[in-house]
């Protein structure tokens, strides 16, 4: 049933992040603008659009497991701790142990640092460091969190969605979430609850789950339609025009039609598998070829990069 959903959203959020990749090396080396576009701005609406993703791919896996009640969310909640933990508290402690953290001075990726206190550090390991507000010391880190704590809702939302056969409760919820969303900066009292403002985010998917799959929109118009998202979020790169985009992701999703080419399930396939260990390991890629490695030849660079950088993606586990 997801066929026709997977390899669209998946492809599209691995060549943003691919994006995000080769722009942060390079705002790392003083290019922080490419025309207008600020090169941070691509990065953060690339994951913003995994939000979608990411809750459209595990309600559809949900769907599939034809589990229910107790049994639903114990392999839902077991699949999700494997999925995220082991490869996350590897990235932390690897950190601490270098002493390497991110934002240091002023530079962005991974560079010397002071180590983590001991409850920044057992946050870090629980992926909850914003409930205390501790910065990330890898900055990748920062969204892993709110992809925790979405989790926890999620089999809830899919077991609504399912019972309620229609869209527009969930719509109603996420115009909802809007007020909660919009007031968590400026409310002293949900300083923890920073998963508020990522909320409009992540319901799109479950919206694209709930709506009737009919494709009406020839596949080929996809990566068109995508990039017309991307362009609008650099027009203003805030994240009420996000929670905006997403939604109109999540809406036209279900009448795109169907990619079919053998190679690009294959490749799909393969994305979804080592996209979590890229997203973790280019940090210290980047932090090998630019700070460890600064010194050494610019052809020494690139190839050590690429030996770390494909070296952690391959301990990841598949996608659901």
């Amino acid at each position: 049933m997801c066929g026709h959903v997977f390899p669209l959203i998946l492809m599209s959020y691995a060549r943003l992040q691919s994006c995000w990749c080769s722009l942060n090396i390079c705002a790392n080396g003083c290019v922080d603008r490419i025309g207008w576009i600020p090169t941070s701005s691509l990065g953060h609406f690339g994951v913003l659009l995994f939000f979608v993703h990411t809750s459209l791919v595990l309600m559809y896996s949900m769907d599939r497991s034809g589990l229910t009640g107790p049994s639903l969310l114990k392999n839902f909640y077991i699949r999700r701790i494997f999925r995220i933990y082991p490869l996350s508290i590897l990235t932390v402690l690897v950190a601490f142990l270098l002493h390497l953290d991110s934002d240091v001075k002023g530079v962005a990726r991974l560079s010397y640092g002071q180590l983590p206190g001991r409850a920044s550090l057992i946050f870090h390991f629980l992926l909850a460091q914003n409930l205390i507000g501790a910065k990330s010391i890898v900055n990748v880190l920062w969204s892993l969190p709110f992809e925790i704590q979405m989790y926890v809702f999620l089999p809830f939302l899919f077991c609504w969605s399912r019972r309620k056969r229609s869209a527009w409760p969930l719509i109603v919820l996420w115009g909802a979430c809007l007020i909660p969303a919009a007031a968590q900066p400026h409310v002293h009292a949900l300083w923890r609850l920073s998963i508020l403002r990522f909320v409009p985010n992540f319901l799109p998917g479950v919206i694209a789950f709930a709506l009737p799959r009919v494709a009406r929109v020839s596949s080929s118009l996809w990566p068109v339609f995508i990039v017309g998202l991307v362009v609008v979020f650099t027009l203003n790169p805030v994240l009420p025009v996000g929670w905006i985009l997403c939604l109109i992701l999540g809406l036209c999703i279900p009448y795109f039609g169907e990619m079919t080419a053998p190679w690009l399930r294959l490749v799909s396939n393969r994305i979804a598998t080592y996209s979590y260990g890229i997203y973790l390991s280019h940090q210290f890629a980047i932090w090998i070829a630019l700070g460890l490695l600064a010194s050494h030849s610019v052809w020494v660079r690139p190839a050590a990069a690429d030996r770390t950088a494909h070296w952690l993606p391959y301990s990841s586990l598949p996608c659901d």
